[in-house]
């Protein structure tokens, strides 16, 4: 028989004790680390919601007092863009203290307690283009009230957060190059890129930089003058490509443009054949083909859900009988808008004025001429004859873009397609004023 020795009794108990120790700490730990990160969380969405919230403050006083691109600088020496700055960061700073207060957390505009609100101005050379913007930035510091933990540790469990939000003001589409384009290859020579095509003597002279986010070339005798410093093409880059040659491509680059205005269509839209004037709506297609027809355009949206061609004859935007200024935007749904050289052109987009500004302002996009919609590989061809002028931008994601004519052709506004061609005969011109050209509003992003 064996016997058991007292000693022995009761050694499960003090396993069963320390273990129970050890699942009560892992528990505390679960249970007051879970605190600790759901407080964390809290706190980085007040801040997240603070800093956007002074951020719409801001774009919504740069957009109200027309605060664009060109007059936004951090250190003017002109009195009223300065105070216009500081009041828009103001508010920004005012909107995200609110906030803040409105999810239980008091910050102020003091960031030495890291609760607080800082507004910055700033502007930055990328090489492409001065960055201008405003940052609001909103710090919180909690501290997390624990069952456990406090009984081990005297300290405060604290979380500190911040979020940065970034306001750039309304500046021109693509950075204010004149000719864009937004292909990411060129795989083949009619495909991808800028490509200047000409017989001898064409030339080009763009007033605004040129952009391609793959491939430029020039074939034929082209002579391109290229004024402006957002352009990386210069009149020497073309005597050197001889035929064709392609130059390193620069980052990639896209632009906000706004959604498409001509859903639903009422029924089959109506076509209109010949010349005549025609007011804004839904058409199913527009052409002209005889030399002796005149097609005039009432100001306002067009909707053009099958083609927009014309061969022959004249287009002009009709002016408003009150004197404001009028103008047409074409939105190409489905196909194709061509205009030939045959055409003599004059179209004008919607002004960029403010609203205020006119007593009636075409319903349509200001700025925009002709806008292909997203999809729509049909593409442009803006061309025309002796003296013709587009005023606007020519927007076509999807599609090529072909500028040019067998005359001087005035082009007045951007270019930006998926793949632009410039050719034709004597000259063109294509003249950017970023004061007169469609500009997406102020936008905000969450940069931190």
């Amino acid at each position: 028989m064996i016997h058991k020795q007292s000693s022995e009794k009761g050694q499960a108990m003090v396993l069963l004790v320390l273990a129970f120790v050890v699942l009560l700490g892992f528990a505390a730990l679960a249970i007051d680390g879970g605190m600790v990160y759901a407080d964390r969380r809290h706190a980085q969405n007040t801040s997240d919601a603070s800093s956007l919230s002074g951020g719409s403050a801001v774009a919504m006083y740069l957009e109200n007092y027309y605060v664009d691109y060109e007059d936004f600088n951090c250190v003017s020496s002109d009195s009223i863009i300065v105070n216009k700055i500081n009041a828009a960061m103001a508010d920004g700073r005012a909107a995200a203290v609110d906030l803040a207060g409105q999810n239980d957390f008091t910050i102020d505009q003091d960031m030495s307690d890291d609760n607080g609100v800082a507004t910055r101005c700033g502007m930055f050379n990328t090489g492409l283009w001065v960055d201008k913007y405003i940052d609001i930035t909103t710090t919180i510091t909690a501290d997390t009230r624990t069952n456990f933990v406090h009984l081990l540790y005297n300290g405060p469990l604290r979380n500190t957060v911040k979020a940065v939000t970034r306001v750039r003001p309304r500046m021109p589409a693509a950075f204010g190059n004149a000719v864009v384009a937004l292909a990411l290859d060129c795989p083949n020579s009619t495909d991808g890129g800028i490509q200047f095509q000409g017989v001898p003597g064409l030339g080009v002279t763009v007033n605004g930089g040129i952009f391609s986010n793959a491939c430029m070339s020039c074939e034929g005798n082209v002579n391109v003058i290229v004024n402006g410093e957002a352009g990386y093409l210069t009149e020497e880059d073309c005597d050197a490509f001889g035929t064709t040659q392609s130059v390193t491509p620069l980052p990639t680059f896209s632009t906000a443009m706004p959604s498409s205005p001509c859903e639903n269509p009422p029924g089959n839209p109506p076509d209109h054949n010949g010349g005549g004037t025609i007011g804004p709506g839904h058409y199913g297609r527009i052409r002209v083909t005889s030399a002796n027809e005149a097609l005039v355009l009432t100001s306002g949206l067009y909707c053009i859900h099958e083609d927009f061609t014309m061969n022959g004859g004249t287009v002009t935007v009709d002016p408003l009988p009150n004197g404001d200024p009028g103008g047409v935007t074409i939105y190409m749904v489905n196909e194709r808008f061509s205009i030939s050289g045959n055409v003599t052109v004059n179209l004008t987009a919607p002004p960029t004025l403010p609203l205020e500004a006119c007593t009636y302002c075409p319903p349509a996009l200001r700025g925009i001429l002709i806008y292909s919609a997203e999809g729509n590989a049909s593409g442009v061809s803006a061309l025309g004859g002796a003296g013709s002028t587009f005023e606007g931008m020519i927007y076509a994601p999807s599609g090529h873009i072909d500028i040019g004519g067998d005359e001087d052709v005035t082009i007045t506004g951007q270019v930006i397609g998926d793949t632009v061609i410039v050719h034709g005969g004597p000259g063109v011109l294509i003249n950017f004023n970023p004061e007169e050209s469609y500009r997406p509003p102020a936008s905000l992003e969450l940069a931190r």
